[in-house]
């Protein structure tokens, strides 16, 4: 076999390949050799045709057959020879055999282009210090408190700060467009709400009737809203006052916990995980943009396309031309630092162990994931794809220069 690389993209290997008549001769005879035996003519018992009726009979159908596992075969030496890294299907352009049976035929196919490795060891990171940790306890603990909320009724009309207990319809022109909400609890000049609707509320009493009609503006968030008048007409069931619990030993022992005391430790140790997340994340970040700044080089665009379909089901976008606007430069950087990472982790042996999967699976099985899923899921490269990717970016902030 002769093989000719033409001169095109680092990513792109295009190769002329010509196989010499004897290879292509002793390939057609075995294939006819395997097949005489099996092949069924009539006036003939099985597999004892003579070769002559064979070849008339089935002679191109075993040359094709000769010639695509030929070329297979020249695709797969080529690839160990030359120590490629296909990515894409290979493509193969019109063959041509002459009449002494001669082979040629170009290969093209996209691979993971050779590049430098870059220094990866003590990659100069900043750890991140997350501020304000006493708010974050009061929004939690408040949040903890808004839960446990009781509510009464008061005999007066509402007030702003009360609840009203509500059943309500929307209508535009007339006509109901929406479904009936039914026990539906808004507080009355809530921030959230429309002014109109607080200003309906208002002063509201229990078996009351109310209505609110809007005309939403055009650039209006909610798209389906824009440009439309709508009324919104309530049914007032009941006037209501929140109370909020007193934060003390026996809000705590509601909770399920031995005390207040107990209930702030748990919380101040959840918000100590969340922070570790938050610089560990962070960190990772960095040593993204930091090999993808320090490496250049062209991504095989299959491999973009590729990546960018992956992130369409990650982020469940349907694809248009807004969604390749807005992924697809993503897509490139993403699918660069997939190279970068796979080539560290391949160079410094670094494969997730099976306690290492059983513990990410566990993660979806805590998330709701049914066990035929699961099964599916260990046996995705993505998942293990992404699991060595985490592993070698832990090994490279063990590794890191970190400084605060």
């Amino acid at each position: 076999m002769e093989i000719k690389f033409k001169e095109t993209k680092p990513y792109l290997k295009e190769i002329e390949v010509t196989i010499e008549p004897q290879t292509v001769i002793q390939k057609i005879e075995q294939v006819t050799s395997s097949y005489a035996q099996k092949a069924q003519i009539p006036g003939f018992r099985k597999g004892m045709a003579p070769r002559p009726i064979l070849q008339k009979r089935y002679g191109a159908t075993f040359e094709a057959m000769a010639i695509d596992e030929l070329i297979e075969e020249s695709y797969k030496e080529i690839i160990e020879k030359h120590s490629l890294e296909p990515i894409s299907q290979a493509k193969v352009n019109d063959y041509q055999i002459s009449d002494d049976k001669t082979l040629k035929f170009d290969l093209s196919f996209e691979v993971i282009p050779d590049f430098e490795l870059k220094n990866y060891l003590g990659i100069k990171i900043k750890k991140l210090e997350p501020t304000g940790f006493d708010e974050e306890f009061d929004k939690r603990i408040k949040a903890l408190q808004e839960r446990c909320a009781t509510f009464s009724t008061l005999n007066r009309p509402a007030q702003n700060g009360d609840y009203v207990l509500v059943d309500y319809d929307i209508y535009e022109n007339e006509q109901s467009v929406s479904k009936k909400q039914t026990g539906v609890m808004i507080e009355v000049g809530g921030e959230k709400n429309m002014p109109e609707i607080n200003q309906a509320l208002l002063n509201g009493q229990a078996g009351e009737q109310k209505s609110a009609t809007i005309t939403f503006p055009a650039d209006y968030p909610e798209k389906t809203l824009a440009n439309r008048t709508l009324t919104y007409k309530f049914y007032i069931r009941d006037v209501k006052e929140k109370k909020l619990p007193e934060i003390d030993d026996n809000f705590a022992i509601d909770l399920g916990f031995k005390d207040l005391s107990e209930l702030r430790n748990q919380i101040n140790e959840e918000i100590l995980q969340d922070r570790a997340q938050i610089i560990n994340e962070d960190m990772k970040n960095q040593i993204y943009k930091y090999l993808i700044r320090e490496h250049d080089f062209e991504v095989p665009p299959s491999y973009v396309e590729q990546t960018y379909q992956e992130l369409l089901n990650e982020f469940n976008i349907q694809d248009d031309t807004k969604a390749k606007e807005k992924l697809y430069p993503f897509a490139i950087e993403r699918a660069k630092f997939n190279i970068i990472i796979n080539r560290i982790a391949r160079k410094e042996g670094i494969m997730p162990t099976e306690k290492d999967i059983e513990q990410e699976l566990q993660k979806y099985l805590n998330a709701g994931l049914k066990q035929d899923q699961l099964e599916m899921l260990s046996k995705s490269p993505v998942f293990l794809g992404r699991l060595i990717q985490n592993k070698t970016l832990d090994w490279l902030i063990e590794r890191a220069d970190i400084s605060n």
